[in-house]
């Protein structure tokens, strides 16, 4: 009995054989970032009544040494300016979940911190942000091929973030 082959994937055929599109790649990469964004943020503010902006603060904040961090390597781990940063902090510690503390290298900085509420909203929304994000992945892309994206996202944000860079 002669054995079948794989039926071809005539898409994925035709996109490697045609010139990459850079206009129509970004495009597309940036429209799913806003779709990821909105996705999750609707998803957050629901269920535990935080936005995707807090939920990063905090997320970055508990990922740094020490359990803290400086507003301006908040603003770099966010990506977007030191005065955005400071605002963003100011909401996010009237809320209760995070503190200033003074920075004990350089007095004239001071830390954010976790509060314990902040924790605690971390953990809970952390739990609602994956499942958002598995539903959303898991129905176009299995385990393998999601860490393979991540590798190639990070790499790129890698190159993005290097001096030199025209970012």
């Amino acid at each position: 009995m002669a054995r079948r082959s794989a039926p071809i994937d005539h898409t994925r055929a035709a996109l490697a054989a045609a010139p990459i599109d850079r206009v129509a790649w970004a495009s597309e990469l940036i429209r799913l970032e806003i779709a990821l964004w909105e996705r999750v943020d609707v998803r957050l503010r629901a269920r535990q009544e935080i936005s995707l902006a807090f939920f990063e603060t905090l997320y970055f904040i508990s990922g740094a040494p020490a359990g803290g961090m400086r507003v301006g390597d908040l603003a770099r781990a966010l990506g977007v300016s030191v005065g955005g940063a400071s605002k963003l902090v100011d909401r996010v510690e009237r809320a209760g979940l995070i503190a200033r503390q003074a920075d004990p290298v350089d007095r004239r900085a001071s830390r954010v911190t976790l509060t314990t509420a902040g924790k605690r909203k971390l953990t809970a929304s952390t739990r609602v942000y994956d499942a958002e994000v598995e539903q959303l992945l898991d129905r176009a892309l299995n385990a393998d091929e999601q860490q393979q994206i991540r590798g190639y996202v990070s790499r790129l944000l890698r190159s993005v973030d290097e001096p030199g860079s025209t970012a």
